[in-house]
């Protein structure tokens, strides 16, 4: 493609700003002002379904630290479940709830733009309690023995990390 000479550009210029009063076809800038709306204020679901993606990575992840309800893919010989313990098997359960959703809502933070991140803040509730609702109904598919009072202390610690999470990596905007 050979460079464009100045005479040709000034021409294209000039084209240009007498094309100005054009109309613009009334579907494409409906089309334009539709991306522009869904790119600044995002469907909660989708934000939702992102953040889930992201606790698919990072959740599996987390069980390299923290086992839950005696479930890891990874065996290393610790586990911060094991300190946790030192506290009390209700501590152990809320802090691993904590630990849980905690990180996947702080990972978020590098994965969605900041639109997004504020769907996730002020939302956070709701997020974080799909999340641990998904995470919880996956253990218990896997075999995890979940007793009703630990499931729950480990319920309240996820909501309490993911909440926590969202208000401490909240964006640091006006919009928010």
């Amino acid at each position: 493609m050979k460079p464009i000479s100045e005479k040709e550009w000034l021409e294209d210029f000039r084209d240009f700003v007498k094309s100005e009063g054009t109309p613009v076809p009334e579907a494409t800038s409906n089309s334009i002002h539709e991306r522009i709306r869904a790119a600044l204020f995002p469907s909660a679901w989708m934000v939702f379904l992102k953040l889930l993606g992201v606790h698919a990575i990072v959740g599996t992840l987390s069980l390299a630290i923290c086992d839950q309800f005696e479930m890891s893919p990874f065996r290393f010989g610790f586990s911060l479940a094991d300190y946790f313990m030192k506290f009390g098997h209700s501590t152990c359960m809320t802090m691993c709830g904590v630990l849980f959703i905690g990180l996947t809502v702080a990972t978020s933070g590098l994965v969605l733009r900041g639109e997004e991140l504020r769907v996730v803040y002020r939302n956070s509730m709701l997020h974080a309690l799909g999340l641990s609702a998904v995470s919880l109904g996956v253990f218990a598919a896997l075999g995890a023995e979940i007793a009703l009072s630990f499931g729950v202390l480990w319920f309240i610690g996820a909501e309490c990390g993911g909440i926590a999470a969202s208000f401490f990596f909240r964006p640091r905007s006006r919009l928010a």
